[in-house]
């Protein structure tokens, strides 16, 4: 059988997923303002995906959509060479030299499928669940993770350990491939990341189904970050919100890097385009910064142009459920896009929900776009769903191409290496 195509389409062709059609005009230029196509898909999308969601944790929805979560029998698991947390990971498969499909029981392994150091393979039409800590894992070869469903990736039941990511191409090893039509959810920490200097991926037409709003963990849809490289196209991310005491708040698209995060790169000429982010904290979160001479609590931007662009993307929250984020307990965070950065591009993005409407007497803070700690900053295009331009708290430095903002408390992401 043919695995489903989990894919988002910017077309009008026929497909299995969610489509999204960008209004347009006989000149082929973009009539997104205030045209009721884009508001009404976005609004089917912003209540069935956080429906199904719901439905799924409760254990209603059928098994032929997404299966409850629940215990796997224990594979066989083989040691891997990696070591993470002081452990030797296992994983039920390890450097396959075919093409993996079909299930992949990873109960009582820490990894599903595992590549090593200048190994090549290609996870295809594969449904993998049951590990505690990854569901594929490229340690520095060349992967390919297409067609696949990926769930049941953490503790159980869930917890904070910062583990539990559905594909992870490790941090710094050199591992480059491609991450596209494939369904995630039931993971403890994140979708996907791709970390560390030399790592890339292209991230294109994948579907990433969070838990929350929930407390226990700040979850991230789709990271890049510390140095690695790549595109971020056409995916559908939902359910990524924080409620916790942590002085965070959840991306459902991350960039981060820079030494505010410690001895990390940072990631620049990043493309983020054409996805939907539905009920995330931060739609999409880009945070590289400097560290502060002031306190390590505090960061300015990159001296470094990052050059981030964020296109086309339709971000909506329709809650506001974050109570930290701001770097206070009870001051929660949440934008459709937060930009600290050096020289980054936001352009025709759309952005709606009560979530993403700045509130009057903060806190919470909210945000439709939030560059307050960057510099440099070139935004054009970007709305409301009711065709008005989205609201925009500039820094006094936005527009300037050199220097550093004052530094500010950091709102730093909880990132994943």
């Amino acid at each position: 059988m043919r695995p489903k195509k989990w894919t988002m389409r910017e077309d009008g062709n026929a497909s299995r997923a969610p489509l999204i059609r960008v209004a347009r005009n006989h000149t082929g230029a973009d009539t997104r303002k205030g045209h009721p196509t884009v508001r009404k898909r976005l609004y089917l999308l912003g209540v069935l995906i956080p429906v199904v969601a719901a439905l799924v944790a409760a254990g209603v929805v059928a098994a032929t959509i997404l299966p409850a979560r629940g215990a796997h029998a224990s594979a066989i698991c083989k040691p891997t060479g990696y070591i993470r947390d002081g452990i030797n990971m296992t994983a039920a498969i390890v450097n396959p030299t075919k093409g993996v499909g079909g299930k992949v029981n990873a109960g009582g392994c820490n990894i599903g499928v595992y590549y090593g150091a200048g190994h090549t393979g290609t996870v295809n039409g594969a449904e993998i669940f049951g590990a505690n800590y990854f569901g594929v894992v490229n340690d520095g070869g060349t992967v390919t993770v297409k067609y696949s469903r990926i769930h049941d990736i953490g503790e159980n039941p869930f917890n904070g350990d910062q583990h539990g990511v559905g594909i992870y191409f490790t941090y710094g090893s050199g591992a480059h491939g491609s991450i596209n039509n494939n369904l995630i959810w039931y993971f403890q920490k994140n979708g996907i990341a791709v970390t560390g200097n030399g790592d890339s991926a292209t991230i294109t037409h994948n579907t990433v189904i969070g838990n929350g709003p929930v407390d226990y963990i700040a979850q991230n849809g789709i990271e890049l970050g510390g140095g690695a490289t790549g595109t971020i196209t056409s995916n559908l991310v939902s359910g990524v919100s924080y409620t916790g005491p942590g002085l965070t708040a959840a991306g459902g698209i991350l960039v981060f890097g820079g030494a505010c995060y410690g001895p990390y790169d940072l990631s620049t000429n990043i493309t983020i385009s054409k996805n939907v982010v539905i009920g995330s904290d931060v739609g999409v979160y880009i945070s590289q910064g400097d560290s502060s001479s002031a306190s390590p609590a505090y960061c300015t931007p990159p001296a470094t142009t990052t050059h981030i662009n964020a296109n086309r993307n339709i971000l909506d929250n329709d809650a506001i459920t974050n109570t930290s984020g701001y770097g206070v307990v009870g001051q929660g965070y949440q934008a459709g896009i937060s930009d600290q950065g050096n020289g980054d591009v936001l352009n025709n993005n759309n952005i709606c929900g009560v979530g993403y409407a700045p509130a009057a007497t903060p806190p919470p803070y909210l945000f439709a776009i939030d560059d307050t700690q960057t510099i440099g900053v070139s935004e054009s295009g970007n709305l409301t769903c009711t065709g008005s331009a989205a609201p925009t708290t500039h820094n006094v430095h936005t527009g300037v191409t050199s220097g550093h903002a004052s530094a500010q408390p950091a709102r730093k992401a909880s990132y994943f290496l």
